[in-house]
Formats: C-alpha cells, structure tokens, sequence
C-alpha cells in the first residue's frame, strides 16, 4: 500500500472503531511483531495538560545533545505523521507506508480490534527501532493506565504533568479517578517519577499511591514550584521568558505563556534524572533548546492582515491559563473567538467563562465528528451567555467570517482542541 491507501485505511479504521480504552488488542499486535517495545528505552509522559510542549523541551535538550531520539505524541496539529518523530523531524512516506503496510497485513489476517490509536503507536516503535533510537518519549493519548502505551514493560523515567479533570466519558468523574488512571503508567519496573506541580488535592492522591509496597525502590522527584523565579520579556509580539530553578540561572525559554514555566522545570527535573542516569547532557546545550523553543498550537502568535493566537486549551484548567495569558500579555483587546470542541470535555462550564469574555464568537466542528460537539450545537450553547455567535459550516468560512468581525487592533483567538488547530494554521499562514 502507498501512503495515501494507508492514510485512508487508517482514517476509515478511525471512524469505525473509534477510541477503546483497554490493552488486549494491542497487545495481541505487539506479540505477533516479536514485541519491538522490548527493544527500546523509555521516557513515559502522562497527564491533562502540559504532555506535548513537557515531552517536546525534553527531546529538545536529548537532540541538542546529540542523543538520538524518538517521540511518539497525540493529536496531530499539522500533519499526520507528525506524531511520530525522529531527532525532531517527521519520516519519509515511503517509510511511514512500508511499516504501516506491514501491520495492516497483520491486522486483517488476524482480524485484530486494535484501533488507529494502537496502531499508529505500534507504527512508532516499528519506526524507533529502525532508525536506531536511543531514547523515545512516550507521549499518552486520553489516559493512562489503560492507554495503549501503557503496554511497556518498564520505562527509565515516568512523568506525571498538569492533572485536572478531563475525558469523562473515559477516564471517570472525579479528579481522583482520572489521577488514579494516569498515576497507572508507574509500574514496579520503572526506575524514576517525575511529578509536575500540582494542586494539593493530587499531590495527596500521589502520595498514598506511590506508598504502594510494589513501587519501594522507585526514585521520586517532584517539581518544586516555590523555588521558581521567572520574568518574562516582550520584543514586539515575541515574548521571552527567563527562568531562574535551583541550580539553572538565567535561562531563557521562547515558549510563551505563563504554564510553560512549569512544564519547563519538569522537563529539567526529567534532564537532571537524565543526567543522574548517565547521560551526558550539556548546560550550554540545554540552554540552546529551551531558547530555540517553537511548538506550534501552543500559545501561538501568527500576524498577517490580523494578530491571531492559536492555542490547544480544550479543559477549563488550559482555558483559565489561556486567559491569564491573554490578561498578561495583551491586556484590553477585544477578541474575536473561533472555537471548536469534544464532547467528553467539560464544554458547557468552558463556554460560561469566555463567552462573556469575546466580543463575537465563531463555532467549527472539531476534526472527529464521532466526538466533536457540533458548530451548531456549541454555538446555540454560546448563545445562553452572548448573543454574538455563529457557527460555520467550514474552517476557511469561520476564518473568513472572523476577518470580517474583527477591527484594526482586536485579535482573533481560535482554541478548544489541537485537532483543528493545523488547518486553521495553514489556512492563516496562506494568506
């Protein structure tokens, strides 16, 4: 099969089968290829927030420092195939079809029930081997315990980011279930924890957990926000920030937004347990790639004929710190909204707080129409709190129509997932 037929393969298996929380079918898969993650050291991310741009300044430093290193992410932004990366960089086609080809075959002989989850993450491993990595980031999709990539035997590092209420519909309804789920990824075979920071409430979760007999011995280090000194400084519409944490003085990071200050000083609790470990990685190095930083859908500032902010924030928590940034960094502009989200987020209590906050509101319906709320229906739950609300049948109306709302200095803010955020992106970047 080409790389077309394997997309539309794997899109049709999307929309059929969906998203199956639970570990046999891919298992089934791993145990048939000889279980290639077997061959292959992990560092494992799970959380709500805080997973992509965490795993994303780890794989930085691991490049800048010459290590060679695979990363496995969730959702796509701009192009499929970059949720499997290699030393930072997506793969050949011809090589994401050839492994792919390979266990569709396996699949359809064995009449497999492993969803496109699973199998793009079995597609990465297959990938990871062949190009000799010697490290692969391990990003969770929607859960943890029973996440397709829990399936690992054991990993040299396990991080916990951001935990907040999220995928109800899976992952249960209190803030303790969905911690227990994600705090599922520590086995009694992994060797170090990394623990983003977090309310208190999840700190005690984590406590009583780890205290389980099976995880004696296992290295635990937590991000200690109170030792976090950060100023940032704005040039035009690029902001810098500089970090001071414990022994780090001085370091700039490019990423903007006041939550990646925490993301960040987990990702160096990860490079110091790194270090510990073994592996030689440079303070000059590390400084380079939090300075390079650039991550795409993330408090992302585009300007054409308009100032535009992409960002992913899809749960009340990303959305609270999205508009603490907002607030920071462009205080008393008008905003024009373009929002799209899912159904098993709290959608409903994410709409009460911002609609009061926009000038005019344009809903699209985010990419999995299984799980997305409709344009309509998100916009006729808009209209409880402001009357300034359409919804668009396309994403190129929806640009179109914001472009249209908006004046001279107001800024056009599209988030509520990073399923749709690549296509919008390109739509902007276009003009």
């Amino acid at each position: 099969m080409n790389y077309e037929e394997c997309r539309e393969w794997l899109e049709n298996r999307r929309l059929t089968i969906g998203s199956v929380p639970g570990l046999d079918a891919v298992n089934e898969l791993l145990g048939l290829l000889g279980r290639p993650d077997e061959q292959l050291t992990f560092i494992h991310i799970a959380g709500t927030n805080g997973k992509g741009t965490t795993g994303y300044l780890i794989e930085s430093v691991l490049v800048n420092n010459n290590i060679r290193t695979g990363r496995f992410l969730s959702p796509a932004v701009i192009d499929e195939r970059e949720i499997i990366l290699v030393n930072g960089k997506m793969v050949y086609k011809t090589i994401w079809a050839e492994k792919l080809s390979d266990i569709i075959e396996l699949v359809e002989a064995n009449n497999l029930k492993a969803t496109a989850f699973e199998i793009e993450f079995v597609l990465s491993l297959l990938i990871f081997i062949d190009k000799k990595c010697q490290l692969v980031i391990l990003e969770c999709g929607m859960g943890g315990r029973l996440d397709a990539t829990n399936v690992i035997n054991k990993s040299l590092v396990d991080v916990i980011t951001s935990l907040s209420v999220d995928h109800r519909n899976f992952l249960g309804d209190t803030l303790e279930e969905i911690s227990l789920h994600k705090f599922g990824i520590i086995s009694s075979l992994s060797k170090n924890v990394v623990l983003a920071h977090q309310i208190k409430e999840v700190y005690e979760y984590f406590d009583i957990y780890i205290k389980n007999p099976e995880f004696k011995g296992i290295n635990v280090v937590k991000a200690e926000k109170d030792k976090l000194n950060s100023t940032f400084v704005k040039v035009d519409e690029r902001v810098v920030q500089i970090l001071n944490y414990k022994n780090y003085v001085n370091l700039q990071l490019s990423l903007a937004g006041i939550y990646q200050t925490e993301n960040a000083i987990t990702a160096l609790e990860v490079v110091d347990v790194l270090i510990n470990e073994g592996y030689k990685l440079k303070e000059d190095k590390i400084r380079k790639a939090f300075l390079q930083a650039v991550w795409p859908g993330r408090f992302e500032i585009l300007k054409t004929n308009h100032l535009y902010i992409l960002d992913g924030a899809h749960n009340m928590d990303a959305v609270e710190r999205l508009f603490e940034n907002m607030s920071l960094y462009f205080t008393n502009r008008r905003l024009i909204y373009i929002m799209g989200m899912y159904k098993d987020k709290d959608y409903r209590d994410v709409v009460k707080f911002v609609a009061p906050k926009g000038k005019a509101i344009v809903t699209v319906s985010a990419r999995d129409r299984k799980r997305c709320v409709e344009a309509f229906e998100l916009g006729k739950t808009f209209s409880e709190y402001n009357p300034n609300v359409t919804a668009a049948d396309s994403y190129t109306e929806a640009l179109e129509i914001a472009n249209l709302l908006a004046d001279k200095n107001d800024i056009i803010l599209i988030f509520g997932s990073l399923s749709f955020l690549g296509e919008m992106r390109e739509l902007i970047l276009k003009k």
